[in-house]
């Protein structure tokens, strides 16, 4: 069982309001009580944690990440001991939930991967960061915006298909990608929205016709705004445009610096409604690694200066966390602090239809990302109530119960 946690940092976003000197109460894995430090009586009843120089924020939530520290999901059928290893780097980036990913495959291996996947999300035994449900990237996409997925792996819109991933799955699956041009795509996001999934456009020349179609049947997502689709023009407009205009369109960013140009990303910030943008990260499991080869699938990616690319040069995914994307966005698209949490922890969750988390207030799940004031780098993650990271110089300043942590902080 979780323990009772008192917090009393400098400041608290919820995200959407700020609450200075602020106390958060944690009981039972849940958001109790969030205030002014002032009006907290009894505090014999917590363990109190002191974090001077410290802000809160809703833990951050990455939907669009295929691997980390030596993790890539399309090897998950042969590696699945290491989903952990993926899962605990991610706390230690303040991340605590997100949607592994995957890439363009054969048909048999996707089903494994997808069952693979399916299995140890189920399992609930997770060191760090929680896995929500699959994000399903491919192999319905465009030859000519296909990027780094492989050419000889894509295929046309198959329904029957599309239902075998989804039971293979186990109703795991929350987002779907697959480009809009393809024949049979309406009634495929029509199949989608149906089970709950979210259907994300992506990999795509489309025009307009076709995208708006889509986006009448229900389709609500754009995958990685600017990549693997048409450039913005001035005669005619394609998905990133329609994206940026639709505000019943979620529009992923990866704030990399790498993807696309900081003025292009300013650009998104100040044309898209904000409760509509996600931040993610487009990580491969060369995060948190030093520069070399490493896999993205059966495609052997390099890694020179934190750049990803396939041996051809396309980009091929990236070596950046989460929370140094969030930081990006302070820095390079000048958002508000509020703006760049609601992007990478309230917006993620609530384009998946998920409501029980990412605010910090009474009655939620308590995720939670203790980020230091001044370098916004992260010092403590908190996930149902207990700690899955924590900065080793805090580790022996309090005296905390081993219950209150999610496994040995020898492990991080």
């Amino acid at each position: 069982m979780p323990v009772n946690l008192l917090i009393h940092v400098d400041y608290c976003l919820t995200p959407f309001t700020q609450v200075n000197n602020a106390a958060i109460i944690i009981n039972d894995g849940k958001i109790q009580a969030v205030g002014g430090i002032s009006a907290i009586s009894q505090r014999e009843k917590y363990h109190v944690i002191e974090l001077e120089g410290k802000c809160a924020v809703p833990g951050f939530v990455d939907t669009h990440i295929s691997g980390a520290a030596g993790f890539d999901c399309m090897h998950a059928p042969e590696a699945p001991e290491r989903f952990a290893h993926m899962s605990r780097a991610l706390a230690r980036h303040g991340v605590t939930a997100f949607t592994p990913t995957t890439q363009t495959a054969s048909v048999d291996q996707i089903r494994s991967v997808l069952k693979t996947l399916a299995d140890l999300i189920k399992s609930g035994l997770h060191p760090g960061a929680v896995p929500l449900g699959i994000h399903l990237n491919g192999p319905f996409l465009s030859y000519n915006k296909r990027g780094a997925h492989k050419a000889e792996y894509l295929r046309d819109i198959d329904l029957d298909l599309a239902r075998e991933f989804c039971e293979v799955a186990q109703g795991t699956i929350k987002i779907f990608t697959f480009a809009p041009e393809l024949k049979g795509s309406v009634e495929l996001t029509r199949f989608l929205v149906e089970r709950g999934i979210s259907p994300c456009m992506g990999h795509s020349e489309a025009n307009e016709e076709q995208i708006m179609a889509n986006v009448e049947a229900g389709c609500n997502r754009c995958l990685h705004l600017y990549n693997g689709m048409e450039p913005l023009r001035q005669r005619r407009i394609g998905l990133a445009a329609i994206a940026l205009i639709d505000d019943r369109i979620w529009v992923e960013l990866i704030p990399d610096g790498i993807h696309s140009h900081w003025g292009m990303l300013r650009l998104a910030c100040r044309c898209k409604n904000k409760s509509k943008v996600i931040g993610i990260s487009n990580a491969t499991e060369a995060a948190g690694l030093e520069d070399g080869c490493y896999h993205l699938g059966d495609q052997t990616i390099f890694v020179r200066n934190g750049l990803v690319n396939l041996k051809d040069g396309t980009i091929a995914g990236s070596t950046h966390f989460l929370d140094e994307n969030f930081r990006n966005l302070l820095i390079h698209a000048e958002l508000s602090e509020s703006d760049a949490v609601t992007f990478c922890s309230y917006n993620p969750l609530r384009s998946i239809g998920i409501t029980d988390r990412g605010e910090i207030k009474p009655g939620r799940q308590a995720d939670i990302t203790l980020l230091d004031c001044r370098t916004k780098e992260v010092v403590m993650t908190i996930i149902a109530g207990r700690i899955a990271y924590m900065d080793r110089e805090y580790l022996n300043q309090f005296d905390l119960p081993r219950e209150a942590f999610t496994e040995n902080p020898d492990n991080w």
